[in-house]
């Protein structure tokens, strides 16, 4: 954890951003002073937890647990801690129910959350689309400028779909190139666009590694939830097609079908 204060909420402004309905904008604080590490709640709707008894101000030690609306994190000191703002020289936060480089949720809080929108979607008659972005050549660039360098291309292009997204969707990491998108009451007329938007955010990017410059692109398959499909896996088969098609078709695109 960093020396500064680091705030954990939905809002774009912190340092920690979970994308969880549950969680509020500004949800709680971690930071250290002379006498060791502090937790405080900010006022959120859900509370703050700490080893599953809320809280508003406390200390903190190794092994503690701090659940922040469904989202549990595991805090500990050690040396070597490092992961993009998540942690540093002096102490970590891992996540239980988000991914720890890029802070996006996992594929179990995706999977869960697009469950509960079938459901919603099913009982009011309303759509709503599931996308899957996949970076393309990823493993090209591993190769080319290092792990390190592929992790910093993903954390880039994570913030990038955040941003790109309104306040009631949902990306998550669910694989190691792939981030799993859920746009809540649009279909393809409204989400489309909103996936493109992203797309060409990411192509008209500029990254650096090694001091070189490069281009990156992402391939994004999309699926339109309606009433003829049964569950998740139906839908999830259905955005994987779509992603093989803009794979296929040269990549750098946005297929929903």
């Amino acid at each position: 954890m960093k020396e500064t204060p680091l705030v954990v909420g939905r809002s774009s402004d912190c340092e920690m951003r979970l994308l969880n309905r549950a969680v509020s904008r500004l949800h709680c604080r971690l930071w250290k002073d002379a006498s060791g590490y502090w937790l405080r709640d900010l006022n959120s709707t859900n509370k703050t937890y700490l080893n599953d008894r809320s809280v508003v101000e406390s200390r903190i030690k190794d092994g503690d647990l701090i659940m922040v609306g469904g989202t549990v994190m595991q805090f500990y000191e050690r040396a070597d801690a490092a992961a993009d703002g998540v942690s540093s020289t002096t102490g970590a936060v891992e996540l239980g129910g988000a991914d720890i480089l890029t802070g996006l949720p996992t594929r179990r809080v995706f999977d869960d959350d697009v469950d509960r929108e079938i459901a919603r979607c099913r009982r009011h008659g309303r759509a709503f689309v599931l996308a899957i972005v996949d970076i393309d050549g990823l493993d090209k660039i591993n190769q080319r400028f290092g792990k390190t360098s592929g992790d910093d291309v993903v954390r880039q292009i994570s913030r990038m779909i955040r941003a790109g997204l309104r306040l009631e969707d949902l990306a998550a990491r669910v694989g190691g190139d792939e981030i799993g998108i859920l746009l809540t009451e649009v279909g393809a007329e409204h989400g489309v666009p909103i996936l493109q938007s992203i797309r060409s955010a990411v192509s008209n990017s500029d990254f650096t590694a090694n001091g070189q410059s490069f281009k990156a692109s992402v391939s994004v398959g999309a699926s339109v939830w309606d009433a003829s499909i049964n569950n998740r896996a139906e839908l999830v088969s259905r955005a994987l097609g779509s992603l093989k098609k803009a794979r296929d078709g040269g990549r750098n695109q946005v297929i929903c079908g």
